[in-house]
């Protein structure tokens, strides 16, 4: 899959362009995700989305699924997501890069493709969110970005880091304000009650259950045929963005 990258493949139109971005190790990608990106398409409107599977996690070490893997079985995930009113595609530009994969760097990468105006918003679940923190120059990615997060009902903001809660705090704004300026705000859904983590799923496959009724059939039949997960690994956090 592909995406439009320049402002000669995209149509003009008289408000922003408006860009959805969701990254993440997706190892494995699952319907969580796919309801995820579903949810941002429908309520911001989205004109584009891309997703954006990691490269090297600095975060993870070695204990990932190699990344030819992992982009594959996105691809298979985007194209789960089913007829929008948004392109889908997904991007290698963590897979080809060297060196640690860091979201600030990707943001800038995107901002230089899409340009000062367009609305991009990166997207999340409630298990990024809770490490936002921890990501790599995290306060500079609202020079370029809008955080959109996707949380169970019911979820307490009081659980959030002190810098993460005040973030919120002071960018909290509604849909519309999403649509209409380049970055900066924040934007909180609770409407979708889906376990977004990958590391039950991961242990669930290691144990040689096959796990179907969670992930998109590609994905799936992607993980039978190449025989990954059987191996459990060492513990490691939710399926996230290495920030």
């Amino acid at each position: 899959m592909t995406h439009p990258n320049s402002a000669l493949q995209r149509p003009a139109l008289q408000r922003p362009y408006r860009l959805g971005i969701l990254g993440g190790t997706f190892d494995p990608p699952h319907r969580g995700h796919v309801a995820l990106a579903q949810l941002f398409i429908e309520h911001l409107g989205l004109d584009e989305l891309v997703w954006i599977p990691t490269g090297q996690s600095w975060q993870k070490g070695d204990d990932v699924t190699p990344a030819a893997d992992r982009f594959a079985m996105t691809e298979l995930a985007a194209a789960a997501v089913g007829e929008t009113a948004a392109a889908v595609g997904v991007s290698r530009m963590e897979v080809d890069r060297a060196g640690p994969s860091y979201t600030i760097d990707t943001v800038r990468q995107l901002r230089e493709q899409y340009g000062p105006e367009a609305s991009m918003s990166w997207l999340m679940g409630a298990d990024q969110l809770l490490r936002l923190h921890t990501w790599h120059g995290w306060e500079d990615l609202f020079e370029h970005v809008h955080l959109c997060v996707a949380t169970r009902p019911g979820f307490d903001l009081a659980t959030l880091e002190g810098p993460v809660r005040a973030s919120m705090g002071a960018r909290l704004a509604d849909r519309h304000l999403i649509q209409s300026t380049p970055s900066g705000h924040m934007w909180l859904d609770q409407t979708l009650a889906v376990d977004l983590s990958s590391t039950g799923l991961r242990a669930r496959l290691a144990s040689g259950d096959t796990a179907d009724d969670q992930l998109p059939d590609g994905v799936a039949h992607y993980i039978a045929s190449h025989g990954l997960y059987h191996k459990a690994r060492s513990d490691s956090p939710p399926n996230s963005n290495q920030g």
